[in-house]
């Protein structure tokens, strides 16, 4: 259980001056909101997996079956929702932008736009960690490109990303935070994507053999090793 007064000691140390104090604390505040939304996104997952109904989920939670499928239900939208991509390293916003664009002559961006766009972004730790496990030299990217929808569509106006790819979006900053990461680099995004096993991404890249635990291990491996890596990655 943490205790307040561990908080108020961290803050304390972090600044001297009482109004940094007062500001560090309300960004502790939100940091410490957003991981108890994560903390419970994590158990509700765990919750439906075991077959539990959303009508049990909701009762646990307190409140209605609808409530909570409204609460942790990502749907489909032109919106990525919070938290916003404001900390997103600068090659996690190429990567977007690149899924929006392999996803040109698509009603919707998916999983499999986002793995294209990790996969393009060729210096981020996400497309080296891909490289080094996968089963041979660019075969992601073949069996990507060939679960894609070869039909083009009339792409709408504001263009939806998929359940599965908001869904995935947000395990990434649930690994980011896991990770004690305050930004959210290509690494977390991947790490999101193999969490999302109903996407294709993560279908694609466990058929060629890249794996959460074996990418997480890698990725920490690389973060935690003697040259850390920077946020950017």
């Amino acid at each position: 259980m943490i205790q307040l007064t561990d908080l108020i000691v961290t803050v304390a140390q972090e600044a001297d001056d009482a109004l940094l104090r007062l500001a560090k604390a309300v960004e502790m505040s939100s940091q410490l909101n957003e991981l108890g939304d994560h903390l419970i996104g994590h158990f509700v997952d765990e919750a439906r997996r075991g077959g539990a109904s959303w009508a049990e989920i909701g009762e646990s939670l307190g409140v209605t079956k609808q409530a909570a499928q409204k609460r942790f239900v990502p749907k489909e939208s032109p919106e990525l929702g919070k938290p916003s991509t404001e900390r997103y390293t600068q090659r996690s916003r190429r990567v977007i932008a690149l899924a929006r664009h392999h996803a040109r002559f698509s009603e919707r961006i998916g999983t499999e736009h986002l793995l294209l766009g990790l996969l393009d972004e060729s210096a981020g730790l996400a497309a080296k960690t891909i490289a080094k496990l996968e089963s041979g030299d660019g075969s992601t990217r073949i069996a990507t490109l060939n679960r894609l929808d070869t039909e083009a569509k009339q792409r709408p106006e504001k263009q939806p990303y998929t359940s599965h790819c908001k869904k995935a979006l947000e395990l990434a900053v649930r690994e980011a935070l896991r990770m004690g990461h305050m930004f959210i680099g290509t690494e977390h995004i991947l790490l999101g994507v193999l969490l999302e096993t109903d996407g294709t991404a993560a279908d694609v890249l466990h058929n060629t053999g890249v794996t959460h635990a074996a990418a997480a291990t890698h990725i920490e491996s690389v973060v935690n090793g003697p040259q850390q890596a920077l946020p950017g990655a």
